[in-house]
Parts: structure tokens; sequence; C-alpha cells
């Protein structure tokens, strides 16, 4: 069985709803199954001019078809995205799981469709951002930027070429999109908190493609494919935190040998392996220590820690302060 959710076919139903959108009135689709099995919904709200976000969350026991539209040429128009993929597999953009991407180009068609799996958990947040309003964002740093995604970004004619960056979803990347769509506020101060993290998600994802721009990935030694196989072990690392494989297990699981995968890490993260999964298992402690009903032990268990001395020495060496002191801070 396969399970539809129409974007056109909702819209149909309250045909003012697009024209008449205001900003900050989020606008939600929910996914309908008669069996109860499957649930989730679309969501698209326009936090100020030229800023969007648009979160679709799933939880599928059979497969679904997103329909946005009827793919139709139409009128070229600038196209500027920020993708997270924080679960599920993105085969349709052909991004994997705890990966996010930035897309710049221009645009000339409209519509198509997302097909996700059965049993998959499905949690994918973007960004879209009018190129005015991101050069007014980035400002002279937008010299920092690569040339292509500049020109793109500026030149107000279409030009064929798109810029792609792919890169895993941080931790820190995590936590704010977890803030978002946790947000325990109302009202005004809901708007300003909501658009302060996306701008906050923007800067650390920027920071990505100055940190590791496209040609920086073209190593010696690391074909595409390597490069593809590294992320994908990262992925393996970000989904299983608490229990992570071997370093030969990991390799065996990605297709290449040890000695290519330690490599390979070096030049796409500019890490360790170990030094990666540390680092993202105590950024994603401090998410577990913000909780408080959880107790340090607890956190250190499941980040995977027997020791929790050991845990606490490995925070303090990351953070410059113990679990129990950083836990203490968030409550002043």
């Amino acid at each position: 069985m396969t399970l539809f959710l129409s974007v056109p076919e909702a819209l149909s139903q309250h045909p003012q709803a697009e024209e008449t959108q205001l900003m900050r009135q989020p606008w939600t689709i929910p996914l309908v199954d008669a069996t109860g099995k499957s649930h989730g919904y679309r969501q698209s709200v326009d936090l100020r001019s030229g800023l969007n976000i648009l979160i679709d969350d799933y939880t599928l026991q059979d497969d679904l078809v997103v329909d946005y539209g009827e793919d139709k040429p139409c009128a070229p128009y600038q196209h500027l995205e920020m993708s997270f993929m924080l679960s599920g597999r993105n085969h349709h953009e052909e991004v994997q799981p705890c990966h996010s991407f930035i897309l710049a180009m221009w645009h000339d068609e409209d519509g198509g469709q997302f097909h996700w799996q059965a049993g998959e958990r499905v949690l994918k947040f973007d960004i879209h951002i009018e190129p005015d309003l991101f050069e007014t964002l980035v400002g002279e740093q937008l010299s920092a930027l690569p040339p292509l995604l500049q020109q793109l970004v500026q030149i107000s004619q279409p030009i064929h070429g798109h810029f792609r960056h792919v890169q895993p979803t941080t931790a820190a990347m995590q936590s704010v999109i977890h803030q978002i769509l946790h947000c325990p506020y109302q009202g005004l101060t809901r708007w300003l908190y909501l658009e302060s993290k996306v701008m906050e998600l923007i800067a650390l994802r920027l920071d990505q493609v100055i940190q590791h721009p496209p040609a920086a990935l073209a190593k010696p030694g690391l074909h595409a494919k390597d490069i593809d196989r590294i992320h994908y072990a990262s992925a393996i690392l970000l989904q299983r935190l608490d229990n992570p494989p071997s370093l030969l297990e990991l390799a065996r699981l990605v297709g290449v040998n040890d000695y290519k995968l330690k490599q390979g890490f070096r030049q796409v993260f500019g890490t360790t392996v170990f030094g990666y999964l540390q680092t993202h298992r105590m950024e994603r402690a401090k998410q577990l220590l913000a909780e408080p009903t959880l107790k340090i032990a607890g956190v250190a268990q499941a980040m995977g820690y027997a020791n929790q001395s050991y845990f606490c020495r490995m925070f303090k060496q990351q953070f410059g302060m113990t679990p129990q002191c950083y836990r203490n801070s968030l409550r002043r």
C-alpha cells in the first residue's frame, strides 16, 4: 500500500491559503492514513519576507508519495535552499541521514514528487531564502563564500550551473533544529526566538561551506566515491553514538579498507574517526544534560560510557567544565 500527501489537493480545498498566507502563520498538511499506522505532517511557514521554513515529519508503516505539483516548465527563478535530513533516506535528493546540503541554482521547472520508504522515521527541515535577503544577512562576508555561490546569489539573470554542498549535520545544528521544533514560547517571543534560531542554523551551515569548500574535498587519493563513503561512515557514527562500530566494522559497512577510512576522515573532516565520534557524543550529551529528569549517570550511560568518571573527564576536556557545572549554568 502507498500513501499519498498532495500539496495541490490541500490547496484546492483551501484556495485562499496560498494567496493570503500571512507572515508567521503556519500552513500544515496532515498525513491521513485510514489504518492509523502512519502519521505525520508537512508544514510551511514564512518567518519574514524572503525567509521560509518547511518541515516534513512522518512515521511510516507504508510507502509515502508527497506530491507538490505537476512537474512542468516555468519562468526561471533563483532558488536558494538549506536542507537538513535528520532522519530517513532522501533518495530523491541523494542525501544520507544526518547530512545537509546547500543548493543554489536557477530553476526553470516547478513541481515533482518525493518518495519515502515504509518503515522509516522521516524528519526533514528546509530553509528557503530569497537571494536579496541572503545578501543582506551575509553582507561583506559574501566574498568569503565560493565564487559560484556568490554568482548565483548576485546575478539577476539566469545562468547555467548550480552550487551544491553536502556535509554532515553537526551536533550543534541538530541541537538548534531540536530547539526550533520544540520551541517553548508563544506569541511574539516565539517568532523572534524561531527566527533567531534559524539565523543561527544558517550561520553554522555557512561556516561549513567556508571551512570545507567544495574544492577542498578533491584531495589526492580520494575520489568522489571515496568521499561519499566517508560521508556514509559519518552518518553511521551519528546514528550509533551510544554503540558505535569498531573501525574495522565501519570500514566494512561502507566498503573501504580501514587505512583509507582513517585517511579519508582526516582529509574530509580534519580529525580522526575517534575524534569525530567523541565530538559528536559530547555535543549530544549537552542536549541530554538540558533534560532535568536525566541524571548525569544516565546521560553517560545513554552515550555508551560505562564509567561516569571517564565521561565527565571527556566532557570537561571538550567544553572546559564538568557536566554538573554545565547543568548548573543552564539553571542560572
